[in-house]
């Protein structure tokens, strides 16, 4: 009987503690009909898991190892970070960067006033409107929307797995472009609604630009 619970004990060992994902550290989205502004579409989404916060330079290092920041800090998001990175991060734990759609459902906390807390800016919800030299802050010191989930309005940008299929004006391929959700600490408040949008080159590496992931 010994013998076969320390069997067990060293199969565990084996595997990483985090190698499913930290299923307490994220949550449910439920399925449902959801609006995306952008389009004025109504869509069904299925339910997915998204985690609580960016993911943090710590976490990061622990899966990807070393990696350059532009601000240090072991509970800051995670920048400088592609979305090739990104997406491979969220692979290595049995998870997914969530798609745009998704993104914007968990973000809007089943709300439908410009931001997810009301009608006006609140600091008291989300980093916007800094300096570039004060950089992004330590994740989760904001209040939450209401499905608990932090820093969806500001800090930085997030990756969503959503390609935005725009053609070159000088080739005519497709451009590789990946859409960012949420605004950033530099930008204004318009820019932190959670429809708030833009894309990038899946290859940009940048200060503002970080992620989570889902599954």
């Amino acid at each position: 009987m010994l013998t076969h619970v320390i069997s067990i004990l060293m199969l565990i060992a084996l595997f990483p503690a985090n190698l499913f994902g930290k299923a307490s550290e994220m949550v449910l989205i439920p399925a449902g009909e959801f609006n995306i502004e952008a389009s004025n579409k109504l869509i069904h989404v299925d339910n997915f898991y998204i985690d609580k916060t960016e993911v943090t330079q710590q976490d990061y290092k622990e899966v990807m190892g070393r990696a350059k920041f532009s601000f240090k800090g072991r509970d800051h998001p995670a920048e400088q970070i592609s979305w090739y990175k990104a997406a491979s991060y969220c692979k290595k734990l049995g998870k997914r960067l969530p798609s745009q759609e998704e993104w914007e459902k968990a973000a809007k906390g089943q709300t439908k006033t410009k931001y997810f807390w009301g009608k006006k800016p609140d600091a008291a919800y989300a980093w916007y409107g800094g300096d570039y030299d004060l950089g992004h802050h330590p994740v989760g010191q904001k209040k939450p929307n209401s499905f608990g989930l932090f820093d969806t309005s500001g800090n930085v940008w997030e990756w969503t797995s959503t390609a935005d299929a725009k053609l070159s004006e000088y080739s005519g391929e497709t451009l590789d472009k990946r859409v960012v959700m949420g605004g950033a600490f530099n930008v204004s408040a318009n820019l932190i609604t959670p429809n708030s949008r833009m894309s990038l080159y899946a290859k940009s590496r940048l200060f503002n630009v970080g992620f989570r992931c889902a599954k």
